[in-house]
């Protein structure tokens, strides 16, 4: 009997057998076991500890992100001792199996190895001599960001004029995290450091145009991504010709007699080249012909 009350029916009692079966026993007490016979009564007490599976541990609780890492900790839910939890998480963005932690002692835990800027689902369950206990209620918590890991994609440029061009980009593959801007770097001196170069920047936008270029130069044009971390690397070097425009003036413009009816005319040539040819305007007097 458990206390007071009668577990084996009198018409159940196994006469002759000194071993008893009792079944659906779902509480920890106090049993007794009570034999009777023509002699007397005997009485013998034991306690039954009645074990199960561990409870769901409470909700687990963020206490740091990092851009590769989360920090949880929990509470046990269990009264009883249990011998170590075990975490399962999962990126919410991917398909594919849940990652596991096990063997885990204590109600504090960081999962290492994450992606930047991405969202996760974590569950903490506890795990006895008998098994493995439900999961928890889950957390959903994102990483944080990065500096983007890789460059811009199909970067190209074009002229629209003698002197601006235009450029155009797709976002990274991995940006690990929000795009703030993009910074373009142009230069006709692609052997100087990068840090030398001239420097454009974006905001929002995957196009944007350059102007103020030298004519009939060739420019080589390079273009990262930035989030609020840092920069990401730089694309693969582009390069872009600018058409040649109409020439300046010529320079050091000089004419001397020569004779009574010869003039000589020297200048400099303008500061673009690939000149075909000069033409030569003059007049007579003030009634002379041009």
């Amino acid at each position: 009997m458990q206390g007071a009350e009668d577990l084996t029916p009198e018409d159940d009692m196994p006469v002759g057998r000194n071993v008893l079966e009792l079944t659906d026993v779902k509480d920890s007490a106090n049993y007794t076991c009570v034999a009777m016979s023509s002699l007397g009564v005997i009485e013998a007490v034991a306690q039954i500890t009645v074990k199960s599976l561990p409870k769901a541990p409470g909700t687990p609780v963020v206490t740091e992100n990092t851009a590769t890492s989360i920090t949880i900790t929990w509470d046990s839910g269990n009264p009883d001792p249990v011998s170590y939890y075990v975490i399962e998480y999962k990126s919410k963005s991917q398909d594919g199996p849940y990652q596991i932690k096990e063997d885990i002692t204590t109600t504090r835990y960081s999962i290492g190895g994450l992606s930047p800027n991405s969202e996760y689902e974590i569950w903490v369950s506890a795990v006895n001599s008998i098994g493995q206990g439900p999961p928890s209620e889950s957390v959903v918590t994102r990483t944080g960001e990065q500096a983007p890991a890789s460059a811009p994609r199909n970067v190209q440029a074009r002229m629209l004029s003698a002197t601006t061009m235009i450029i155009q980009w797709e976002e990274p593959v991995e940006p690990n995290g929000l795009i703030r801007g993009y910074r373009i770097y142009y230069t006709t001196e692609p052997e100087h450091p990068v840090g030398n170069w001239q420097k454009h920047n974006v905001d929002d936008s995957l196009l944007t145009t350059v102007g103020s270029l030298l004519q009939d130069e060739t420019y080589t044009v390079r273009v990262l991504a930035f989030t609020s971390v840092g920069d990401g690397p730089l694309s693969d070097p582009i390069q872009v010709k600018t058409q040649q425009g109409v020439p300046g003036q010529p320079m050091n413009f000089r004419a001397e007699a020569k004779s009574e009816t010869s003039i000589g005319l020297s200048w400099s040539p303008p500061r673009q080249e690939s000149i075909v040819k000069y033409e030569l305007l003059f007049r007579e007097g003030d009634h002379g012909r041009e």
